[in-house]
Formats: structure tokens, sequence, C-alpha cells
């Protein structure tokens, strides 16, 4: 394994030496001869997820703004509805009970503002048990759900207008402003008027419910914007506008991000493998594809979210993009050298998951651990998705241990891309 050093020299820079020349041979089909190793949630254990990049507190008092409303919106329905429809009736009074209970507990997460997001998610449920109730007896819901969703239109241009990303430094503002860009996002999803509220809600009463959840849903998204934007203010007595620099930044840094992209191009969107070695029923194919594929994928986010004028979430992203290059790079050599293509077991499984969860923890311990957290966030629910695979029975041990192993050369690249992203900030 490279030194961190080495790989921060590395980021932004064009050229990988002996990526070239590698003849194609088919991917192959997804068969395995270890489909048959046996894995439980034990083998796989728990990551523990870095410090929340958040730079200060948030107030409990957001999370008791969507419990209130939820608890606000269920006591609309009456525990025992009385609907026509003996069906719906006993859906209604199941999800009504469901998300009660839901109320009553705190969600198992690391992050607050990734708690919010379960409480934002509690409260859409909420809101869709009641325009369920409402529209399955009789009520049309319809002119007041469209009056309701042009002010959150109206209240989220006002607050786009009015946002200048102010903070106490560039690099604050990135990891302020780049949770409240993703609620900013996400609110202009949720109110879009799809689904549509049907015109016989009496015949749809759960694409009615649908309809109002996702209009309360991007009033509860909008609100948490706000809060965050509030508190982070609240707790800095000297800031000024940073939208200027963000723009610059992310602009420096997606050159380097493209510069250093463009020395794994050859890798990059293939039907056919590049390697010599056979990599089917390897962990090493699932893990070439794992890398290849993030990298794709954060390159168009990244691209969506400039053009969105998402700058601070595409700061983020530039660093995304570079340690999923360093993590590519390391893929490739990997393979070539003979690694991930030996039989997967038990062990070698449970050996990969103990250092792709070394890894991550590393994280907290480097010089920029905020800037870190926010780059290594696509591995953090690794964890969590295999382990629900094991219970469903849906996991296969090649694919599991490619990902987990990706997950660790990924987080190993974290340090270097955190660093060299928050020299371009200041």
């Amino acid at each position: 394994m490279r030194s961190r050093r080495t790989v921060l020299t590395g980021l932004g820079t064009i050229g990988v030496t002996g990526l070239a020349g590698c003849a194609a041979l088919p991917f192959g089909d997804d068969h395995s001869d270890n489909e048959d190793v046996p894995l439980s949630t034990g083998d796989i254990g728990t990551v523990t997820w870095p410090e929340s990049p958040f730079p200060v507190a948030v107030p409990p008092s957001l999370v008791n703004a969507h419990r209130d409303r939820s608890r606000e919106l269920l006591a609309a329905v009456p525990s025992d509805p009385s609907v026509p429809n003996g069906a719906v009736a006993e859906e209604v009074q199941s999800d009504r009970e469901r998300t009660a209970n839901q109320l009553n507990g705190e969600p198992d997460e690391s992050w607050p503002t990734e708690a919010l997001s379960t409480w934002r998610g509690r409260r859409n449920e909420a809101a869709c048990v009641l325009g369920t109730y409402r529209a399955a007896t009789g009520k049309d819901d319809a002119e007041a759900l469209t009056e309701r969703q042009q002010g959150v239109r109206n209240d989220l241009a006002s607050f786009v207008a009015d946002h200048e990303y102010r903070a106490s430094s560039p690099l604050e503002a990135v990891l302020a402003h780049a949770p409240i860009e993703e609620l900013v996002g996400d609110c202009r999803r949720h109110v879009r008027p799809a689904p549509a509220y049907p015109s016989d809600p009496v015949a749809s009463p759960f694409q009615a419910g649908d309809a109002v959840g996702r209009v309360e849903l991007a009033r509860a998204t909008l609100a948490d914007a706000r809060r965050l934007r509030e508190a982070y203010l609240g707790e800095r007595s000297e800031t000024t506008a940073q939208w200027t620099a963000l723009i610059d930044a992310s602009r420096r840094l997606e050159y380097a991000a493209s510069r250093t992209r463009s020395s794994v191009t050859d890798f990059l969107d293939r039907e056919e493998s590049p390697f010599r070695t056979d990599l089917d029923g390897t962990a090493g194919r699932w893990l070439f594809r794992r890398a290849s594929g993030y990298l794709e994928a954060k390159t168009e986010e990244a691209r969506e979210h400039r053009n969105d004028g998402q700058f601070a979430a595409a700061v983020i992203e530039a660093g995304q993009i570079l340690a999923g290059v360093e993590a590519l790079r390391a893929t490739i050599n990997g393979i070539r050298d003979g690694a991930y293509l030996g039989e997967v077991t038990t062990e070698s499984v449970s050996g990969t998951a103990d250092r792709a969860r070394e890894a991550i923890t590393a994280i907290g311990e480097s010089d920029n651990p905020r800037v870190a957290a926010q780059i290594v966030r696509p591995t953090l629910g690794t964890f969590e998705y295999i382990t629900n695979l094991i219970k469903e029975h849906y996991a296969e041990a090649v694919r599991v241990e490619g990902d987990l192993a990706w997950a660790e050369l990924y987080a190993r690249a974290v340090p270097a891309a955190a660093e060299f992203v928050v020299e371009r900030l200041e």
C-alpha cells in the first residue's frame, strides 16, 4: 500500500504507470463457485461512524419539531378508523399503529443530520396515513394541497435567494452548507406534483395519501435546511459570504478531479474485462465493478450538482472522485498482482471486513477528520447493507468480499483526498 504522501502527490496529475495495454476478456456471467460459502452477521461486524462533519451541535428542537408535528397528524386519525372500505380501514389502522410506535423511539443514527432524515421520513408516513384516511372518508384535499405545495415553493425560492453561504471560512462553508444544499435539492424534488392528487380520492385513497405525504415531507425538509443554517450561524459570531470562494474552489477541484480521472478512463464504462486474468467467480470481479461503477456514478452526480449551483457539495464530491480514482488504481494494481482472485471463504470475508473497518475507523484520527468524514460517507452504509443482505439470505460471498475490499481501498485513500481538498480551500 502506497504511503499517504505518495497518494497525495498523485492527486490532480495525469498518468498511472502500467495501466494501459491490458487484453480484454469477456466479463462472463455472475456465476460463482463460492455460492455456498456460509456467512453470518457476526462475520461482518459493524462499523463505528466518524464524528459528525457538521461543524456545530444540532439542537434537539429540530427533532422535537418533527415528533410533535407527526403526533399532531396522527391525532387526526382515529385509532379505529371508520372507513367504508374494510380493507382500506384495516391498512390505515395498521399504518397508524406502526407509525405511532416509531414516534416513541429514537433512530439508531450516528450523525444528527442522518437522524433528522429518519424523522422526516416518519413525519412523511404520518401525513400519508392522514391523507389516506381523509380521502377514504370522502374528503377531497386537492385544492388545499395545491395551496400548500405552492407555499413551499415560494418559501424555498426565498430561502435560496437569501442563501449567502455565510461561514467563518471556506472550509466551514463546505461543512455547514453541503448538507443544507442536499436538503434544498431534496425539497425541490418533493415539491413536484408527483404523485398527483387523484381526481377521485375515494377510489384512490393511497395515492391521495402519498401526495399529501410528499408535500409534508417537502415542508419538513425545507424547515430542516432553515434550522440547520440558523444553528450554525447562531454559534459563529463572525461570518462572511463564502459563495464566490466556494465557486472558485469547486472549479479548481473539478479540474484536478477531471485530470486525475482521465488516467483511468480506459477502465471505465467497459462491457469487457480489461484484464488478461479471468475474473469470473472471484471477489476481484465485483471489486472492479464496484470501483469503476462508483467513479462513473459519482462523476455524473458531481456534474449535476455543479450545474444546479450546489458548489459546497461539488467540493466534497471532487474529494470523493479523487478517492474513487485512487481506489480504482489500487484495484487495478492489486488484480494485476494476483490479489482478490483466490478462493473466497468465511475467513477471507471476515478478514476483509476487519481491514475495511480499520480503514474507516482511522478516518477519525486523520488531520482533517470532518472533511474526511464527508468524503468517506459512501462507504459507511456498506456494513449495514451487507448485514441486511445476509439476514435476507441474498448475500453472495464473492460479492460481499468485493464490496468490503472496495470500502477498504476507498477509505484508505480518503485522508490524502481530504488534505488535497482542504489545501485548495485555504
